[in-house]
């Protein structure tokens, strides 16, 4: 009577357990930082997604994001299922499983031999014709090959041969949180990248925001005209920093260009494309001299009447020029007014500011007033 080994390739059924929304969630469920209805939201698990199960805690359940990091979601809006793909896989992936079987070899058949260790060994597997179930689940050429060993020689006992791994890259001087780096062949260690699986820092270790640089940054789109960076709300209004190709640099915000420098310098609120080294939406400008300039058209005014002479002049004699300097500016003397201090006539409405033109037109006014009134009086003298 001799002893020989069967190998037979058996279904591994082991399966991870995955977090899956409630049937009770229409769109998602909010995964938090901290196993608390107040911690901050890391992410959200949507209706039809699934994400590994870590452990279950009292009413809360930790599962593994992407990068490694993990958070927690309510158990009151999720619930626990077999991993689905781990479950399909398993399905394909036959498992080696060693077992030792006695047969008594005389002169029956190999395939007769087979079929009753399979027997001994699973009888489950063989509850159907068992010519089937040993052509479908053992793999007929490596146990013949077993079992005629085992006939002409020693009982010998034969493993699964150990797979071949490709070799491992040797983790080397790596820190918790970093994005492991290449360093050189057969060697890793830390990159640039941190990542504590809430905030994301590039040369630095200490991000205060969702994403940190520690340096400065290219944007560069070499498959089209516009390079930019854009800042858009969950409302989907988007501000932005764009340059195209004609060397233009836009600032935006609420979806509308706001700021335009041009490549000769010029700069436009609310103009495309400005004309003078500072101009406004409203035609005011400063030129290439420094001279502030106010749109004065007629188009852009309405209830035009002619200043009185009296009016004027009271504004006028109510003013009370000062020396001042600005708070902000010590060493700096100038001549002015106190905004709210001048007549009602020349005041804007929050008495915080004025506008040199009203003084002038005032001024302007007083003079023509008295140019009138002295050429009268030359009028008079001349008649005697």
């Amino acid at each position: 009577m001799k002893k020989f080994i069967v190998l037979l390739l058996l279904p591994l059924a082991a399966f991870a357990d995955v977090v899956v929304p409630a049937d009770k969630v229409e769109n998602s469920v909010n995964i938090r930082l901290e196993a608390e209805t107040t911690s901050d939201v890391v992410g959200e698990l949507r209706k039809g997604e699934f994400l590994p199960l870590v452990r279950s805690i009292d009413g809360w359940y930790e599962v593994e994001l992407e990068g490694g990091a993990t958070g927690y979601i309510s158990a009151d809006w999720t619930r626990v299922e077999p991993d689905p793909v781990a479950e399909a896989e398993a399905g394909d992936e036959p498992v080696v499983v060693e077992e030792v079987a006695e047969a008594v070899v005389e002169e029956a058949p190999l395939e007769e031999v087979v079929e009753e260790a399979v027997v001994e060994v699973a009888p489950e597997i063989v509850e159907a014709e068992t010519e089937q179930a040993v052509e479908e689940i053992i793999e007929l050429e490596v146990v013949e090959e077993v079992v005629e060993e085992a006939i002409a020689e020693e009982p010998v006992a034969v493993a699964a041969p150990e797979p071949e791994l490709p070799p491992v890259a040797p983790m080397l001087q790596v820190d918790r949180d970093y994005v492991v780096k290449a360093r050189k062949d057969g060697e890793l260690g830390n990159s640039q990248i941190f990542d504590d699986g809430n905030r994301v820092g590039i040369g630095t270790e200490a991000p205060e925001q969702r994403l940190e640089v520690n340096g400065s940054i290219q944007i560069h789109d070499q498959n089209s005209s516009v390079a930019g960076l854009m800042i858009t709300q969950s409302t989907g209004d988007t501000g932005y920093i764009m340059h195209n190709r004609a060397s233009t640099l836009t600032i935006g915000a609420g979806s509308i260009d706001r700021i335009t420098i041009d490549r000769d310098g010029n700069v436009g609120f609310a103009v495309a494309r400005p004309n003078h080294p500072l101009e406004m939406a409203s035609g005011a400008h400063v030129t290439a001299g420094g001279v502030w300039t106010n749109r004065s058209s007629r188009e852009s005014k309405e209830n035009i009447s002619v200043l009185s002479g009296d009016a004027a002049t009271a504004a006028v004699m109510g003013l009370r020029p000062i020396t001042f300097n600005y708070a902000a500016e010590q060493g700096e003397d100038y001549v002015g007014f106190i905004a709210e201090d001048v007549p009602a006539l020349l005041a804007s409405a929050d008495r915080e500011s004025l506008s040199a033109m009203d003084v002038v037109a005032a001024l302007t006014r007083v003079v023509q007033e008295q140019q009138r009134r002295i050429e009268e009086l030359e009028a008079k003298l001349d008649a005697r």
